[in-house]
């Protein structure tokens, strides 16, 4: 996480109690708040910059409660409305065992012929290397797969046997060297239309994985490093087109000669 020098409020901390009805939904907003590093709050009242907030996130699944520390970083008025920009901070280490049990959770939960159960999660990742306005985001992964959600105006073409190049870059030392991750679409969801927008998830399996990379998968699976940056690079055609594509391109050399 970016950390910001700010000296925090002397005092005890403001907690925010959460109770989430799935180790799935847990997991999904830790995630979410994780990769988003920091969240606007409007209130009634406002708090000082510098004061310290625990975010304590409660599930059936858990023995104790998962915490999230947040600090605010900036506090405005606008009207009779308070805007306070709340940065998270999270230590996975300290609270290993109610990552563990809401894994084992996720575990229990999970159907065959699935081996590795998906992990929930809400990471953005940069499409604009294939269209200005595309988002894309990880909604679940596997040590061996992962959903994604594209959305935009218009959608790149994706079939199945497609293959979505991306480039995975950690922020933690030892990480930052950026590496390549290879979905292979297995599956295609319906699109959806919301407004003017579009909207598809597809699923898929990794290919040619790396030893670097499988590292950093588990460590982003088990929310050791939980604020990757992810770019989808561009979307190869199947591989059957390809080879289709390459027998006609021999063809037409044929007929010349």
């Amino acid at each position: 996480m970016d950390r910001i020098p700010v000296a925090p409020i002397a005092g005890p901390a403001i907690r925010l109690h959460s109770w989430y009805g799935s180790a799935t939904a847990l997991l999904r907003e830790l995630s979410r708040a994780l990769d988003q590093g920091q969240t606007l709050l409007r209130a009634d009242s406002g708090l000082p910059v510098g004061t310290h907030l625990v975010l304590v996130m409660s599930a059936d699944c858990l023995s104790k409660p998962l915490e999230v520390q947040g600090t605010v970083t900036a506090w405005s008025v606008r009207g009779a409305r308070h805007e306070m920009t709340l940065r998270y901070d999270f230590d996975p280490g300290p609270q290993r065992r109610q990552l563990d049990e809401a894994f084992a959770e996720l575990r229990r939960l999970n159907y065959r012929p699935r081996v590795a159960p998906r992990v929930p999660l809400r990471l953005a990742a940069d499409g604009a290397a294939l269209a200005a306005d595309l988002e894309v985001a990880v909604v679940d992964a596997s040590r061996s797969g992962a959903r994604l959600r594209l959305a935009g105006d218009s959608l790149p073409p994706v079939a199945v046997g497609s293959r979505l190049v991306m480039r995975h870059q950690g922020v933690c030392p030892g990480t930052r060297r950026p590496l390549r991750l290879i979905l292979e679409v297995r599956w295609i969801g319906p699109t959806r239309r919301f407004g003017g927008r579009r909207t598809r998830a597809v699923g898929g399996r990794f290919v040619h994985l790396s030893d670097a990379m499988r590292k950093r998968l588990q460590a982003l699976l088990r929310f050791e490093e939980a604020r990757p940056q992810l770019s989808l690079l561009a979307i190869d055609a199947p591989r059957a087109s390809r080879a289709t594509g390459k027998t006609r391109a021999r063809r037409r050399r044929g007929l010349k000669r």
